[in-house]
């Protein structure tokens, strides 16, 4: 059957059953119209509440680094974790150090006799021959009525038994001679002069007073340096010293010092870090540049090296608000944490906004793609279950009114094709009815083009 029916191809005129249809076509139920809905493949979308959309969406992703953004970057030499055993200092270049030495032991029988000790030497049955005697720079002391007999070097009971040989020998004393020597004195100075506040040189090494040659420690355990000090200096000292070394560390005011300062990302994705050089950054995670940094000064020094990241200005974090509003562009999460705020970042909707079919793109961690619209006009009115909170590069879409498009097609497609002043109207024919739709007489395609360009712009 066919319907003669006449319009006035004004904006007016056809506007009213494009928006009849289009009315028709968004009608369903009150969570699909009024909530938020997620589309899925094969038209099987469903409305779905906030606490799903974060199910979905699943844990946040970690930051990942941006060109432009400012890091504050530190290096430090690792602490002793809880629970782990000791941490064993290894010494660095620049590391200031006392080293202080003492004798290993003052024990009859085992201490050997130094310049500068006072031994006291005691006759029994001679008492008249008892003397104290100091042990001379020659290794000498002199006994009484027979001369010089060597003491630096042996013990005190090497000492009194070379003493009993000699005064058997010389006949003073008849039979046995009974002699007891013990050190009334340790002469300290020699330790003292040798101990020293020190500093590790450049090479490594460090040199003591009365140790000839050079140690180099650098790179060594304390309990190493030790050792090593220890051995060097019991090649002058006749007694194998006792040696403390306390360290103070320097490297937090040196090589670390000079690394550890804020570097902002170049546009090429890159920081600039004094001794380890260009480093890629921008695409990381925090974590990930961490560990990166840590690896790349792993050999500047002896101990393990820690790096520490943090933000101080933060150019990712990142939702896109595009369409309908009237600032479209890039927006720092912390000032957009919702849909509804994200519009309002962007100064809000224009006046050809479709506000009540909000676009909400989101990637999950997985990088499957989400596509939530939710009707953001009734959140205005106080209903902020429409309204979720925003993740990192989210992208937030306005689409246009129907109203709005249908101006443009009617602009665009009759206005500048029909050569008269619309605004007087015309009359013309179209059909409704299935056996003339596709027919090409221009009355048809009007009706048709109206029907089409509706079921278009409702999907």
């Amino acid at each position: 059957m066919k319907m003669h029916h006449f319009v006035t191809l004004g904006c007016c005129g056809l506007i009213v059953p494009l928006l009849v249809l289009s009315g028709c076509a968004h009608l369903g139920t009150g969570a699909a119209r009024n909530g938020i809905v997620l589309f899925a493949d094969h038209g099987k979308n469903r409305p779905v509440t906030p606490e799903e959309i974060d199910a979905l969406s699943g844990a946040d992703l970690p930051y990942c680094v941006q060109v432009g953004d400012v890091l504050d970057v530190a290096f430090k030499i690792r602490a002793a974790r809880t629970g782990e055993a000791p941490w064993d200092y290894r010494i660095e270049v620049g590391d200031s150090m006392e080293v202080r030495f003492l004798p290993s032991t003052l024990e009859l029988g085992q201490y050997r006799l130094e310049t500068g000790d006072v031994v006291n030497i005691t006759f029994l049955d001679n008492w008249q021959l008892n003397v104290t005697r100091t042990v001379r720079p020659d290794g000498m002391i002199t006994a009484p009525e027979v001369g010089d007999v060597r003491a630096r070097g042996i013990t005190t009971l090497q000492l009194c038994e070379s003493l009993k040989n000699v005064y058997i020998k010389s006949g003073l004393i008849e039979g046995d001679p009974r002699i007891t020597v013990n050190v009334d004195f340790v002469n300290l100075d020699r330790y003292e002069d040798m101990s020293r506040d020190v500093v590790v040189r450049p090479d490594g090494a460090i040199r003591l007073p009365g140790i000839e040659s050079d140690m180099r420690i650098a790179g060594l355990s304390i309990a190493d340096a030790t050792g090593l000090i220890q051995n060097e200096a019991a090649k002058t000292l006749m007694n194998k010293p006792k040696v403390s070394i306390i360290i103070f560390p320097a490297v937090d005011t040196t090589v670390l010092g000079e690394m550890s300062k804020p570097s902002e990302v170049t546009p090429d994705g890159y920081i600039s870090i004094a001794r380890i050089g260009r480093q890629q950054a921008a695409g990381l995670t925090l974590d990930e540049l961490r560990d990166s940094l840590a690896k790349s000064a792993a050999n500047l020094m002896n101990n393990p090296i820690e790096p520490s990241i943090s933000l101080i200005k933060s150019t990712g974090g990142r939702v896109y608000v595009g369409g309908e509003v009237k600032t479209p562009g890039a927006y720092s999460l912390e000032g957009a944490p919702t849909a509804l705020q994200a519009v309002i970042a962007a100064n809000g909707a224009s006046s050809n906004a479709r506000f009540n079919n909000v676009i909400v793109m989101r990637r999950n961690p997985n990088g499957k793609p989400y596509v939530f619209k939710t009707n953001l006009r009734i959140a205005l009115q106080g209903h902020t279950e429409n309204d979720f909170t925003l993740r990192p590069f989210d992208i937030v879409y306005v689409p246009q009114k129907l109203i709005s498009r249908w101006d443009q097609f009617v602009e665009q497609y009759i206005e500048r094709a029909v050569p008269f002043d619309n605004t007087l109207g015309i009359n013309a024919q179209y059909y409704l009815n299935d056996q003339q739709l596709h027919s090409k007489n221009k009355n048809f395609n009007i009706g048709t083009g109206t029907t089409g360009l509706a079921q278009y712009l409702t999907k």
